[in-house]
Parts: C-alpha cells; sequence; structure tokens
C-alpha cells in the first residue's frame, strides 16, 4: 500500500514538470515570435519612414529653372520669329525667359544687359545695336560670371562672349551680287537696312566684292560705301538707308525714281524683305514693272516665295532667324551641360529664283510651320551638321 502510495506521488511530480515543460517551451516561443515580429514591424516602419522623408526632400527640392535675360534691338520682325523658337524651345525645358525689347538705341542695350545681371540671370542673349556697345556689355557680363550670348549681329570676339549664332551677311550679298551680274545689272540702287550693325555692312561690302571677284570694273566703291559712283561695270546710282522697315525704305525708293527717273537705274539691292516691300510699293505706285528691273533681297520670308515664283522680285536668299535663334539654343543647353559646342555659327543661305524656287526646301519663318518641319526632320537643324559652319577665331 505504501509502495502504491510512493508510485501515484511519482508519476503525479513527473505529469506536473511535463506539463509546465511544455508551457514555458510554448510561452518562450511566443515570446519569441513577438519579439521577431515587434522588430520586423520596427524595421518596416523605419523603412517606410526614412523612405517617405526622402521622397518628401526631393518633392520639396526641385531642380531649379534657368533663367535667361533675352534682348532684341527693335520691335523687328526678324528678331522677333528668332525670339518665338527660342522661347518654345527654352520653355519646353522648363526654362523662364525674361524678354526686353529696345528701340534702336546703344542705351537701351546697356540698361537691359545691367538689368539681367541684377536679376542674377542664368544667362544672357543679345541682338545688339551695336559693336561697341556689345563691348561694354561683355565687360559687365564677365565681371557678374553670367554667360553672354550674341544673336543675328556678329559679336566682337572678346572675353566674356561664350557664342553667337548668325549668318555669314557678306557671303548673303555675294549671292546678290552673283545674280545681279547674271542679269547684267550696271546701275544699282543700293538700300541698306541700319548703318553701323554688322549685317548691313556685311550685304553691302559682299554684292560689290561679288562683282569685283568676277573682274568687274566698279571703281572704288568698296571704299566709298555710301557716295555714288563706280566703274564702268557697275554704278551705284544711290544710296538709301530703311532702318530694316518698310516704310522708310518706301521712302527712298521714292527719292531714288525722283531723282533717277524709271531709266536711271536697272537694279536695287534691298537687303531685307520688309525693306523690299516698301519698295515695292514705291515702284507700283510709281506705275513701274517691278518685273523688268532686277531687283534682290535677303531674309527669304514666305512672301517672297510668292514674289519670286511670279517673277515680282528677281531673287531672294533663304535666310530664316527661326533657325539661327534654335542653333543658339542647342549653344545654350549644351553651355548649361557642360558639353562643347561650337561657338562661333555661320547657318546655311540658300539663294532662290524662279528656276530653282522649291517651297518644301524652304525653312519656314512662321513658328507653326518651322516647328512642324523641324519634328519633321524636314530639313537640316542639328548643330553637330558640318552644313553649320563654325568660326575658327572664336575658341
Amino acid at each position: 500500500m505504501k509502495k502504491a502510495l510512493i508510485c501515484l506521488i511519482v508519476v503525479a511530480v513527473l505529469v506536473t514538470m511535463a506539463f509546465t515543460g511544455v508551457a514555458c517551451s510554448a510561452a518562450a516561443a511566443t515570446t519569441t515570435a513577438a519579439a521577431e515580429t515587434t522588430a520586423a514591424a520596427t524595421t518596416a516602419a523605419a523603412t517606410t519612414a526614412a523612405a517617405e522623408t526622402t521622397a518628401a526632400a526631393t518633392t520639396a527640392a526641385p531642380a531649379k529653372a534657368k533663367v535667361i535675360g533675352y534682348y532684341m534691338d527693335a520691335a523687328d520682325d526678324y528678331y522677333k520669329a528668332g525670339f518665338q523658337v527660342f522661347e518654345a524651345l527654352g520653355k519646353a525645358q522648363g526654362w523662364q525667359i525674361i524678354s526686353v525689347v529696345g528701340q534702336g538705341t546703344a542705351p537701351e542695350q546697356l540698361s537691359a544687359v545691367q538689368n539681367f545681371i541684377t536679376q542674377k540671370v542664368d544667362a544672357i542673349v543679345v541682338v545688339q545695336n551695336s559693336p561697341q556697345t556689345t563691348s561694354e556689355c561683355l565687360k559687365l557680363a564677365l565681371a557678374a560670371n553670367i554667360p553672354y550670348f550674341g544673336l543675328t549681329q556678329t559679336s566682337p570676339n572678346e572675353p566674356g562672349l561664350v557664342a553667337f549664332s548668325s549668318f555669314d551677311w557678306v557671303a548673303d550679298g555675294k549671292l546678290a551680287g552673283v545674280s545681279a551680274i547674271a542679269h547684267n545689272v550696271k546701275k544699282v540702287i543700293v538700300i541698306e537696312g541700319k548703318l553701323g550693325q554688322g549685317a548691313a555692312g556685311g550685304q553691302t561690302n559682299g554684292f560689290f566684292s561679288a562683282y569685283k571677284d568676277a573682274g568687274k570694273d566698279i571703281g572704288d566703291i568698296l571704299n566709298n560705301v555710301g557716295v555714288v559712283g563706280g566703274g564702268k561695270d557697275l554704278q551705284a546710282v544711290f544710296w538709301g538707308s530703311g532702318g530694316w522697315f518698310a516704310d522708310p525704305a518706301k521712302k527712298a525708293m521714292q527719292d531714288a525714281i525722283t531723282a533717277l527717273g524709271p531709266n536711271g537705274f536697272d537694279g536695287a539691292y534691298v537687303e531685307n524683305d520688309e525693306m523690299m516691300t516698301g519698295a515695292l510699293q514705291a515702284m507700283q505706285e510709281a506705275g513701274l514693272d517691278t518685273s523688268k528691273y532686277w531687283l534682290g533681297a535677303s531674309n527669304g520670308k514666305e512672301k517672297s516665295w510668292d514674289w519670286v515664283e511670279k517673277g515680282t522680285t528677281t531673287m531672294d536668299v533663304n535666310q530664316p532667324p527661326t533657325l539661327e535663334a534654335d542653333i543658339l539654343f542647342q549653344q545654350v543647353s549644351a553651355n548649361f551641360d557642360g558639353k562643347t559646342f561650337k561657338k562661333g555659327i555661320f547657318c546655311p543661305l540658300k539663294a532662290f529664283d524662279k528656276s530653282n524656287m522649291d517651297r518644301n526646301s524652304m525653312v519656314p519663318w512662321i513658328l507653326a510651320d518651322y516647328m512642324a518641319k523641324r519634328t519633321a526632320n524636314a530639313f537640316i537643324w542639328d548643330i553637330n551638321d558640318p552644313s553649320f559652319i563654325a568660326n575658327p577665331d572664336y575658341k
């Protein structure tokens, strides 16, 4: 009996110990799992918080938009067409463009550049009033460490200038001169743009140089710009300045017709399409048949395509400011990105007359048409193409 009682007690103790061991193991497992779950949750929460902090920081600090100060010397449609392309391409990159339009005076250009510097713009673009004024502006931009870009007029090759985009105005004038020679022009009216700007002087020089290069006798015209005279193969019978606009050019042509009469000239070199508009009005109002004269211009605007096709004028040169400004945009972009690029660029020119007039080959002035043809790669617009000639003097 005693032995049986002892056995029962031993069994009870063993059962109790076994139960306690199981419970402890379960409790330990539960505690471990809970700790692991808590640690995982803490890690996940920390990771999520860190990600959210990073995302918030990224959202709160976007890249600062570039600000460009853009100055145009006058309310000229050439300058406007170029600006519209530059603005469209710049805005697509998130740039802010501050534009200022002058009234053709040097102090306005200087004042605009000073204001751009005060506003701490990221780059300055200028269609200059004169090389002398640009020299002053370059010094200011250099001192402020703001990159300075020139457009349309060939900029002075001085410290501070990063790049410029333009056309070779001498080559432009030569294309007109070659056409005038082919039409045996011997008595020419010259209506320049704005005296003192690179374009006007370059085109005039190029026109007369074409005669000289062809071995024609032009006297001392190249050294006497603005003076009536010449040689046996060409005489400059009248000089006028139209300021790149139609009304002043119309007045100049009216004065020429009054002074010379209808037989006192056989051609007129009118250096842009707006001035040609005024010259044509003067001739038509005087009862002159414009198709009887050699009439050459430059710009190659859409209306000049009609003139040439109809024989109203003889020739023109497709010299679009839209393309010129596109190239400048690419220069500014490359500068911002720290890339190498061509610094002083002459864009390609295309002379056209009735024999080779092809609208599909023309580069448009109208913004929507330009952008559509650009998107379709209907013309060459990439700065890296060899047709965009780099001036070796600009490094």
